[in-house]
């Protein structure tokens, strides 16, 4: 018998009875969440899962809203309404409260599993009344040197069907040349730089992976000079040293779902001198709550050195990933992470997230709501990718991170230092 956390049965019956429930957001993304940590599906991912898979063939669970269901409810793979969200942000409430009704689930009014993220702990959702149950999707990863004739067809549990995907574990994104490493480490193992978190609009500390700077390590950031506007090449910098260090736990397709992050926050040197950029004040990021996340959303990212953005979508939500954060055969194990797909579908095989792009900040992916656009909203770090899709942890457990090893609850966040 699996062990559930309480989840206030009474508080969901009296909602139901007076209608409290909360009609403000959507909450997509997190439903998703809910059902595997929380909800109907948590047998699945716990203990059930291995009655359709190998314990050592599996790298990764998935679960998504059925590609088919969002079509059919939603317009062209969820796009129209994701559009309609983010073209008119004063209509936001009722064009949320019409995808509820769409769905068929409800929120209920401050309704929660646990109070915020803590690494080790369970992992915290909403709760949520399924008034008529979507149609979901799990996807179950096979490592190619198990795939076997076995996974060529679909299985179901409880009338949910199961896709199985051949994939191996994901690996870091790092790359020679790229714009930040450990300034001890060959100049093979670089990555992104994410952002910086402030106090009192002074920079403090930035943020990147766990895998890509070490515990006390001197960190070194590459600046390209500029004159005129044009780019003269680069040089190296110190931007500080590695005060706080997060990793992924080892590898396990048996272990409980728990809070992990690849993680390393930076102390900066002279903070100071790195309050303004080109002459400019760096205006703060808003976190995007993992609540009003949706599937499909498009989303971005930079990887160092990339002259322009890449493009993807939120696919579905990790369960559990495996993850050789250096390529080295060390594996870890993410969890509750966001997938990042293509934003078209591909005929051919092609991973998302590139070499140097490990720390790359997530954020929005509109090209059209100019008014959206402009309002700087932060929705990860980007870890790693596999064959076909990225990886990322979200921002609210990032910053949850943060702010207890700093013990410090009004930093704010930046993209830039």
């Amino acid at each position: 018998m699996a062990f559930h956390l309480p989840l206030s049965l009474a508080k969901i019956a009296k909602a139901r009875q007076t209608g409290i429930l909360n009609k403000r957001y959507a909450m997509i993304v997190d439903y998703l969440r809910y059902v595997a940590l929380a909800g109907r599906l948590r047998d699945f991912f716990e203990q059930d899962l291995f009655d359709y898979v190998e314990p050592d063939a599996t790298t990764g669970q998935h679960l998504r809203f059925a590609p088919e269901y969002i079509g059919e409810h939603l317009g062209w793979r969820g796009q129209t309404i994701v559009r309609d969200l983010q073209w008119d942000p004063q209509a936001r409430d009722l064009i949320f409260e019409e995808l509820k009704e769409k769905l068929g689930v409800a929120t209920v009014a401050d309704g929660l599993t646990g109070d915020c993220f803590r690494v080790c702990e369970r992992p915290p959702t909403h709760l949520y009344v399924e008034l008529r149950a979507p149609l979901l999707e799990i996807i179950v990863d096979v490592h190619p040197n198990h795939w076997s004739e076995r996974y060529l067809n679909r299985s179901s549990y409880r009338d949910i069907p199961i896709v199985y995907r051949k994939s191996g574990p994901a690996i870091g994104t790092l790359k020679s040349g790229a714009r930040i490493q450990n300034a001890s480490r060959a100049l093979s193992i670089q990555g992104t730089l994410c952002g910086a978190f402030y106090d009192n609009r002074m920079p403090v500390f930035a943020l990147t992976c766990g895998h890509v700077v070490g515990l006390g390590s001197e960190v070194a950031v590459e600046r390209p000079p500029r004159l005129w506007k044009l780019g003269l090449g680069s040089h190296l910098a110190c931007l500080g040293e590695t005060s706080h260090h997060s990793m992924y736990t080892p590898h396990d397709a048996r272990q409980r779902i728990q809070t992990h992050l690849d993680a390393a926050l930076i102390k900066l040197r002279a903070p100071a001198k790195l309050s303004q950029v080109d002459g400019k004040a760096v205006r703060p990021a808003a976190i995007k709550p993992i609540s009003s996340l949706l599937q499909e959303e498009p989303v971005a990212f930079r990887g160092a050195g990339r002259p322009a953005d890449t493009l993807a979508r939120t696919a579905a939500v990790t369960i559990r990933k495996s993850f050789d954060a250096c390529n080295d055969g060390a594996v870890s194990l993410l969890t509750d992470a966001l997938m990042l797909g293509h934003r078209q579908p591909m005929y051919i095989s092609q991973p998302v997230s590139r070499p140097g792009d490990s720390g790359a900040a997530l954020r929005q992916g509109f090209s059209f709501a100019t008014s959206v656009t402009s309002e700087d909203q932060w929705y990860g770090m980007v870890v790693g990718g596999d064959e076909t899709a990225a990886y990322a942890t979200h921002a609210e457990s990032l910053w949850s991170w943060v702010a207890e090893v700093t013990n410090n609850h009004n930093l704010e966040f930046s993209f830039e230092i």
